[in-house]
């Protein structure tokens, strides 16, 4: 609800900027297919929030503008929402701090605060301050910061590159030359994709895990058949692997939270007349699918393949037996005072 307040708002100023002679409220009602009381609620929140528009009197119509001086501070060809939507674009780039993409975006936007004056800055602010992206969980990308850069140069200029890359299954290190085609932002984390000469085949490899890397000078030809798209829909979020049809059934409770997302591009959900769903994937059956079914707790069954529905019920049961053994007491909770 509140995700589709904030984007009739955002559609309001987009409005307002693109009419020389501003709009009515009955405009906007109709454009925006609201009634025309949700439109001065969200007018009213717009002003609340510190946006510089007003109310001016034109005949029988009243017009709804942006103040003239707040548009003539704006640097560069930028509108109010451009600026906005590229001060919120830093909570976007958090999750890669300590890189280049985070350091570039801090210093892009130092370069536009330092012309803006202190009342546009102000309200920039306030409105902006409204909508905060927040990630649940990423990983650590300090460590990596040289090889995203390096490595998405050389993806630019498709040169190949050559990597020491440690396997999160084995630990071990191996050295591979890669014809880099992508650099993939997922989850929080950051990914290079590309042809493995190791392997002789489209490989993805966390940036985390390269503890070396060097650029080469070796060109490839990026292959016209690759699409991203394509090779993904082999993995359920990064892990690829060999699809296989599953069907998961979600208690009432959880069926909300299962229907409001896009899990994966082959999903379908079917509703049960008891509240609950159930959905359809095709993917491989790995960590990643299996994690996500446990994340469900008791609220997900699997139906089939029996393979998955057994190693899910593993799962619960090993973690049950962790809870039916006592606690040492060494290793229990104490308060200190």
């Amino acid at each position: 609800m509140r995700g589709t307040i904030l984007a009739r708002q955002w559609r309001i100023i987009k409005m307002m900027e693109s009419r020389k002679m501003g709009i009515t409220g009955i405009e906007l009602a109709h454009e925006l297919e609201a009634p025309l009381r949700t439109v001065y609620r969200d007018l009213e929140a717009i002003q609340e929030a510190g946006f510089p528009i007003y109310n001016e009197k034109v005949g029988k119509n009243s017009y709804w503008k942006l103040v003239d001086r707040f548009k003539k501070d704006l640097p560069l060809p930028l509108t109010a929402t451009e600026l906005m939507a590229l001060h919120m674009s830093r909570d976007l780039l958090s999750i890669f701090e300590g890189t280049i993409f985070h350091e570039s975006i801090e210093s892009l936007f130092d370069k536009v605060k330092a012309v803006l004056s202190p009342e546009t800055l102000r309200y920039l602010e306030n409105i902006s301050g409204r909508l905060k992206i927040g990630f649940a969980s990423c990983k650590d990308l300090t460590s990596c910061k040289e090889a995203i850069q390096g490595i998405s140069k050389a993806t630019a200029t498709k040169k190949r590159v050559e990597i020491l890359y440690k396997a999160v299954s084995t630990g071990r290190q191996t050295v591979r030359k890669v014809d880099p085609y992508q650099v993939w932002a997922m989850n929080g984390g950051v990914y290079l994709i590309g042809l493995c000469h190791l392997r002789n085949a489209v490989r993805t490899f966390a940036m985390d895990r390269i503890g070396n890397y060097k650029v080469l000078d070796e060109p490839f030809h990026f292959p016209k058949d690759f699409n991203l798209e394509d090779y993904l829909q082999t993995a359920f979020n990064v892990m690829r692997g060999e699809p296989r049809k599953i069907r998961i059934r979600f208690a009432p409770g959880a069926a909300h939270v299962v229907r409001e997302r896009i899990w994966h591009p082959t999903q379908e959900i079917r509703e049960l007349g008891d509240g609950g769903v159930e959905i359809f994937l095709e993917v491989p059956i790995n960590y990643e699918i299996t994690s996500w079914i446990l994340g469900f707790g008791a609220a997900a069954t699997v139906i089939e393949p029996d393979s998955l529905r057994s190693r899910i019920r593993d799962e619960h049961q090993a973690a049950a037996a962790c809870y039916e053994k006592p606690v040492p007491a060494s290793e229990a909770f104490t308060k200190k005072i």
